[in-house]
């Protein structure tokens, strides 16, 4: 379930030639404005940040949306948990943050 009043962690599959050497890099934290849209099934979440956020991998856009204590995390505040995977529709920059608009092709429960 995504909390839209808790902070959500950005992951994006990172850069390599093989599973070894590819892995999940955290491409900053930030929060989800706003209610997330749902339209033909595609969820729509708009995540602002208070750094800009650059993608290092241009040939993937698949990211992950993590929250803590979220997903199959111990009920631990430190631990965070994939609570979304889908893809990133539009990155832009605002003064010294960005705006992160990922879409969700999956079902997804959204709750306070």
């Amino acid at each position: 379930m995504i909390r839209l009043s808790k902070p959500v962690k950005l992951l994006e599959w990172g850069h390599g030639s093989n599973t070894t050497n590819q892995r999940w890099i955290e491409m900053g934290k930030g929060s989800i404005v706003g209610k997330p849209r749902t339209v033909d099934g595609i969820t729509t979440l708009v995540i602002q940040f208070d750094k800009k956020v650059e993608k290092s991998n241009p040939g993937d856009d698949t990211v992950k949306v993590a929250q803590a204590g979220e997903g199959m995390t111990p009920l631990e505040k430190e631990a965070w948990g994939e609570v979304a995977f889908g893809r990133v529709k539009s990155i832009s920059t605002e003064g010294g943050g960005a705006v992160v608009e990922v879409e969700v092709k999956s079902p997804v429960k959204v709750g306070r």
